[in-house]
């Protein structure tokens, strides 16, 4: 629920205060739009439903038997069900999927037994057999993205659509190398003109290494010195992407 602006107040996502009349003045009373008197009793009528009764117009005790009721409800160690619509997507700590949902893995499934989920996401997943199935997402090994929906931010892309793993450009251009002689760093002149480097098979970036990387030492000298220096690069050995620490959970879909 959200606050509802007088009908009469200029449009603006900002709450904007109700204000009364002022006659000599020439003002105009905040005039209530109908949402004002709704959505506070659909609210209400939300909690007393919940809460296991009927609404009754001629008892005025209801809301307060509701939270009576539900409080109750808390203090003995169960609370109301929430309602997950079909669709939603969520981790779930185990291997199988609880009931009322199925695994993501991408498997294609009935659209009559799961008439509420094919109704929700239809076949944005994949069509299944275009007659009788349709697939739910497949989200084995994958990192999820929010859709970028017209932000700009991740440019170009369909909603479902998969993206290749990348490995973002550094956000500095000043290459340096290691001084075998001091171990300072040094600045490695760009191999080409204008920069960033055009050769970077030529160039390394001093960090720290993890495992499976090595040091490798060479005569390069882009300045035409012949000085050694030792390069701290990926030479031959590299995980197969590039990722976050991370841990494997199992991707579920409520049907």
């Amino acid at each position: 629920m959200k606050f509802v602006n007088p009908r009469n107040a200029p449009p603006s996502e900002e709450r904007i205060p109700y204000w009364n009349e002022n006659r000599p003045a020439g003002l105009t009373g905040a005039i209530p739009p109908a949402d004002v008197f709704n959505d506070p009793q659909d609210e209400i009528l939300k909690v007393i439903v919940e809460a296991g009764l009927t609404p009754d117009a001629a008892d005025k005790t209801q809301l307060w038997q509701a939270l009576q009721a539900l409080i109750a409800d808390i203090v003995a160690g169960s609370t109301p069900s929430i309602e997950v619509p079909p669709g939603s997507v969520s981790m779930f700590a185990a291997a199988t999927a609880p009931t009322g949902w199925l695994k993501c893995n991408g498997q294609a499934v009935s659209r009559t037994t799961y008439a509420d989920l094919y109704a929700a996401i239809g076949t944005s997943w994949g069509a299944g057999d275009a007659v009788t199935t349709f697939n739910v997402p497949d989200f084995r090994g994958e990192f999820l993205r929010g859709f970028d929906d017209g932000r700009g931010i991740d440019t170009g892309r369909v909603f479902g659509s998969l993206q290749d793993y990348a490995t973002a450009r550094p956000q500095n251009d000043t290459v340096q190398r290691v001084d075998p002689l001091t171990g300072d760093p040094v600045t490695l002149k760009q191999a080409g003109n204008p920069s960033p480097a055009t050769n970077p098979s030529e160039v390394g970036f001093v960090r720290a290494s993890k495992l499976g990387e090595r040091i490798v030492t060479g005569d390069f000298d882009p300045g035409g010195g012949g000085n050694p220096y030792v390069d701290i690069v990926n030479v031959v050995t590299g995980d197969a992407e590039t990722r976050p620490r991370n841990r494997a959970v199992l991707y579920i879909i409520k049907t």
